[in-house]
């Protein structure tokens, strides 16, 4: 059995593939634009701040719509010369919810990183038991984005290097 990327060259037999196998999912035309056109997997949209006349702050987003959800990527805000992601940024947390919303989506998402968190520095090897207990010890960023709705939903382990984890953080917008 030999492996091939898939390319435009090729991308029609494998569309032609998926909607026989999974019809319900898939139609050929479908398929040939899931395999061909990224945006339809994942929409950048950002919004940023101003303040006398420059950038003080942004968020920017990828959206994906087939699975109704959107997520941060990345944010800042410039706190005289400091970096922050908390409290300054609402007004465009804000937006990015109310697009999201107006899109139809169901989840937000981002993904915060587990320094000052119980499960940092060491390996997650019981995920369901690591969630239940999962505490902040006095990390900001994590106890803000809790209070503005999003909740640890799971983690991705060792994403930023060894033991130190990415925390999934889930708002339902229905």
């Amino acid at each position: 059995m030999e492996i091939h990327r898939i390319e435009p060259s090729n991308a029609g037999a494998v569309a032609a593939l998926m909607s026989t196998v999974k019809p319900d999912w898939w139609d050929l035309e479908g398929a040939s634009s899931q395999l061909q056109d990224v945006g339809l997997l994942a929409r950048l949209v950002g919004w940023y701040m101003e303040q006398d006349g420059a950038p003080k702050g942004w968020v920017l987003c990828a959206e994906f719509e087939g699975y109704s959800t959107m997520t941060i990527e990345n944010l800042g805000y410039d706190e005289d010369g400091a970096f922050v992601m908390e409290g300054q940024l609402e007004p465009l947390l804000r937006q990015a919810e109310q697009y999201a919303r107006q899109r139809g989506l169901r989840n937000l998402k981002y993904v915060i990183g587990s320094t000052g968190m119980s499960c940092h520095g060491r390996p997650i090897t019981d995920y369901g038991e690591e969630l239940r207990t999962l505490r902040s010890n006095g990390r900001a960023h994590f106890d803000y984005f809790r209070s503005i709705g999003f909740v640890p939903a799971g983690f991705l382990p060792n994403c930023y290097g060894e033991n130190y984890h990415g925390i999934i953080m889930v708002k339902t917008l229905l």
